[in-house]
């Protein structure tokens, strides 16, 4: 069993918060249910799913969510301090996903194969990523960004499994690397100037941005291969939003 952690802090206004009157994207409301109400829904079902733990503006989420069972943690002001207020809350004694609130599509499904991609537990963190001929296919016309590798062109989830015992290591360089987000250069320098030139030129294996990664957190990290375009569709746009309500 790993437990799992839902992430639905507030991030600030956006033009989908704005267009939805919200301050929080989990809140969106698609057919009878929240953003958040979909993805609790399907850990919930997912064989092999322990506890559940979400952090966001407390009262919001306990006024919505009916499980007695779920463990509502009041959020802090980063991505980052909400993953700590989570783990600190939920205690995990062993490997746990952590999963964004704006992935209305995810289902248990997704999620089972995914912990047994992972299985046997051996890295620090596993990481999926799909494939965009898989992505086009659930999802065609829908835009992501892509990253072009040897192996072919690949798209983030909005999951991780993750082992507590290398977070000590793990979450102050996270906080680093989050804070350089919105500063291309700096975050190109943290990442080298070899490691981008082979990005570039589509020579940048998935085994070398493993290590990449393992050199960047003192951690080490899996990409987890899904085919399950549902683990990464997330909404943040109001074309995402028309396609969730088209389809769920």
């Amino acid at each position: 069993m790993v437990d799992a952690i839902i992430l639905a802090g507030t991030t600030g206004p956006t033009a989908l918060t704005e267009a939805e009157r919200v301050a929080n994207k989990a809140f969106i409301r698609i057919g009878e249910r929240i953003m958040l109400q979909y993805v609790h829904a399907a850990l919930k079902q997912a064989a092999g799913v322990g506890r559940i733990a979400v952090v966001g503006p407390e009262a919001e989420i306990k006024a919505c969510l009916e499980d007695q069972d779920v463990l509502v943690v009041q959020e802090g002001k980063t991505i980052v301090e909400n993953v700590k207020h989570g783990v600190e809350a939920l205690q995990p004694e062993g490997y746990f996903l952590v999963c964004s609130a704006d992935i209305p599509f995810l289902t248990p499904g997704a999620v089972e194969d995914l912990i047994s991609a992972c299985n046997p537990f051996t890295a620090d963190f596993y990481y999926p990523i799909v494939e965009r001929g898989d992505n086009d296919k659930r999802f065609p016309g829908v835009r992501r960004t892509y990253v072009k590798l040897a192996e072919g062109e690949f798209t983030g989830g909005n999951i991780i499994l993750v082992n507590p015992g290398c977070l000590e290591l793990a979450l102050p360089r996270l906080e680093r690397v989050f804070a350089l987000r919105k500063s291309p250069l700096k975050l190109a320098a943290l990442l080298g100037f070899g490691f981008l030139v082979k990005l570039f030129f589509r020579k940048l294996t998935i085994n070398e941005l493993e290590k990449r990664f393992s050199e960047l957190f003192a951690v080490t990290g899996k990409a987890v291969v899904s085919r399950y375009p549902e683990i990464g569709t997330d909404v943040d746009k109001l074309s995402d939003l028309a396609l969730a309500r088209r389809l769920l």
